[in-house]
């Protein structure tokens, strides 16, 4: 049974034991390399996902209970605020979720998916862009 390599960059097959895609000059993946990957990817969007779910139950609760006496931590912030963190945290939670999945694609398929990964791009892109505009506000 040959073993089949898969270019990272241009998603080209070849059955030789070639490093360098042909074509493109990109490196080339044994699906197993692609299932490691993937479960990678899986285990850091489990990581977000879980981690912002958290965070926003916490939020939630503190923000509801902020006018209570007696309660250990209260938020002070304005109702903008709110809704920039849960924007924040949400967009996080998301970036996670598309991780998750892209990492469930490779793990299934041994191989990249790349709207997936164009979506898993955009969604960084997206943090960058909110995480410096938030740099700018305060």
């Amino acid at each position: 049974m040959t073993n089949i390599k898969t270019c990272f960059k241009c998603g080209r097959d070849d059955d030789s034991s070639l490093t360098k895609c042909p074509h493109c000059g990109g490196a080339m993946k044994t699906p197993t390399t692609m299932r490691v990957l993937g479960v990678v990817l899986l285990t850091i969007g489990a990581s977000l996902a879980g981690g912002m779910t958290v965070l926003i139950i916490w939020i939630t609760s503190m923000a509801a209970n902020s006018g209570n006496s007696g309660t250990g931590s209260r938020f002070t912030g304005s109702q903008s605020d709110l809704q920039y963190i849960y924007g924040l945290l949400g967009l996080v939670l998301v970036f996670g979720l598309a991780s998750m999945t892209t990492g469930l694609w490779q793990i299934v398929f041994g191989r990249r998916n790349r709207p997936l990964t164009w979506i898993m791009l955009g969604l960084g892109v997206a943090l960058l862009i909110v995480g410096i505009a938030f740099k700018h506000l305060t």
